[in-house]
């Protein structure tokens, strides 16, 4: 038994890194999509520039991604008793973690800004 188990989590650690890629490759390639599909119909729709706020949104997103990458602590970590070094992920984590932050408080001041808008 104790010959599988570390088998099947080796398998699972592999199949949840191929998963994950499979969604970064598959959203890159379904914003890149959206935005080059659009026409110049689709470009100022009431008045409103949609083309420029979407190019704008997601080159802001990519810059916060680096910024926050930048940001992060690389200091080791303890972990269920190991001590954690890899500064990549170290700095990964951080990097998800306050871009998720950022994200949900822009997300409450656009909502709050919509609710009280006259």
């Amino acid at each position: 038994m104790s010959i599988v188990s570390p088998f099947i989590a080796d398998i699972m650690l592999w199949l949840m890194y191929i998963a994950v890629a499979a969604a970064i490759v598959v959203t890159l390639w379904s914003v890149v999509k959206t935005l080059r599909m659009r026409t110049k119909d689709d470009e100022i729709i009431n008045g409103v520039p949609q083309t420029r706020i979407a190019w704008t949104t997601a080159g802001c997103f990519l810059v916060c991604l680096a910024v926050t990458y930048l940001l992060g602590s690389s200091d080791p970590l303890m972990t269920n008793g190991a001590l954690f070094t890899s500064k990549f992920w170290l700095k990964a984590t951080d990097m998800f973690i306050y871009t998720s932050i950022i994200l949900i408080i822009g997300c409450l001041v656009g909502v709050i800004v919509s609710r009280f808008r006259n």
